[in-house]
């Protein structure tokens, strides 16, 4: 770990022997090229989201390659430590500085340089040990020099911007407040005029694969998809009823979920309460918006962030995600998948996934639709067990983290392919 001048390694680079041709043994120092990781926050394994998908991504790297961490040194920077340990083999964590005076005077882009971690990366690249960065979200191409002389590999999760002007229309009431606007126009100006130069990008499904192509055409995108933990997750066996329960998780922060809450508690719920008197409704997840800790009461408990979130999911009868808005790929929707509970959710909450409607989860694109399935699924129990299992069995055939990020191991082979230097 690294902050403010402090570091603790692990690994040294290795040292192997090949034979001379005059059979005698000729060292090396098998300086594996590493590779350097810049992430916009800690990672997690509980917050889920992005937090997640970059644990995954270390450990998944970690095991593969040598790899080197930056990041500021933001809440659970010292339990990511943790996390890391004998997974990275030098972690670096900044204390957030921001951008210097010029830097916010002439501040265009939607991405502010914070001005103490771009200096550690430039510190380190300029060591020469690295083959490749992997920058996670295009936040964090700010903190790189402007002349990049070896492969960046960006990881954008998901390609899916709204134009500027179609965040009038959203359903999320942002058309009221100018900020989100405003940062959606400077989003749009950036991806149309400043898109950075990468050897690689990586999204969450072919959707966005197809998306990002279009509107940038040249580039090479690559699918990694989101995945869950299938093994840590055990999947629910008793889908006996007796008081309904619906669970929706994820950031109540977030505009997408802050909406897909509304619908649910309500224009969804209150339907399902009448028919079902002890019916309850879970809003599970941190940084609950104001609009979501107000759905609270009549049957609909709003948590915050809970210590354990698979209390919630055996508790649940149906997991019911009514994304409208927002990107494919959800991290949350796998874990329920995971958790082997039947699934209702929207044609975007799976757009990208494997997953068939009517085999795999049901599919209600109208809250009036989504009330029909709820009721369906509550009247039947083998009907709640049969997509529990086809949900299980598709989260670990093709979601589970080893099996989703496997692509990214063939890119860095290629990329970081030792080089024997003759010592």
């Amino acid at each position: 770990m690294r902050l403010r001048g402090q570091m603790v390694s692990c690994g040294e680079p290795r040292k192997t022997t090949v034979p001379h041709e005059n059979g005698r043994e000729k060292g090396y120092a098998m300086m594996a090229n590493r590779l350097l990781f810049l992430a916009p926050a800690p990672p997690s394994d509980h917050q889920g989201g992005g937090a997640l998908r970059i644990l995954h991504l270390l450990r998944f790297l970690g095991s593969r390659f040598q790899v080197d961490l930056i990041a500021p040194a933001t809440d659970g920077w010292e339990d990511a430590q943790r996390l890391l340990q004998g997974v990275c083999a030098e972690t670096t964590f900044v204390p957030p500085q921001g951008p210097g005076l010029l830097d916010r005077i002439g501040l265009v882009s939607p991405y502010a340089k914070d001005r103490a971690l771009a200096s550690v990366v430039r510190e380190r690249l300029a060591s020469g040990i690295y083959g490749a960065v992997h920058v996670e979200k295009l936040g964090m191409m700010a903190s790189l020099p402007p002349q990049m002389t070896i492969p960046v590999v960006l990881d954008i999760w998901s390609y899916g911007l709204t134009s500027p002007l179609g965040i009038f229309t959203s359903a999320g009431g942002t058309a009221a407040r100018p900020k989100p606007f405003v940062r959606r126009l400077k989003l749009g100006l950036y991806d149309r005029w400043c898109w950075p130069q990468t050897f690689c990008v990586t999204v969450v499904s072919e959707e966005d694969r197809m998306r990002c192509e279009g509107a940038h055409p040249g580039q090479r995108v690559l699918v990694v998809p989101n995945g869950v933990d299938c093994p840590a997750i055990r999947a629910k066996s008793d889908h006996a009823m007796t008081s309904p329960v619906l669970l929706f998780t994820g950031d109540m922060g977030a505009e997408p979920n802050v909406e897909a809450a509304t619908v649910l508690a309500t224009e969804v719920f209150p339907a399902i309460r009448r028919e079902f008197p002890k019916a309850e409704l879970r809003l599970v997840g941190r940084n609950p918006d104001p609009r979501v800790a107000r759905l609270a009461g009549q049957g609909i408990m709003v948590t915050g962030a809970v210590p354990d979130m698979q209390v919630h999911l055996r508790a649940a009868t149906i997991y019911i995600a009514p994304h409208f808005t927002g990107s494919a790929g959800r991290t949350k929707l796998l874990e329920a998948m995971a958790a082997g509970l039947p699934i209702i959710t929207t044609s975007l909450g799976i757009e990208g996934m494997k997953v068939q409607p009517g085999r795999d989860v049901l599919v209600a694109d109208q809250p009036v639709d989504m009330i029909e399935s709820i009721q369906t699924l509550l009247a039947s129990q083998p009907d709640r067990e049969r997509f529990a299992q086809a949900a299980r069995h598709m989260a670990e055939v093709w979601y589970d983290w080893s099996r989703c990020l496997w692509p990214l191991e063939p890119l860095y082979q290629n990329l970081l392919a030792p080089k024997a230097v003759a010592c």
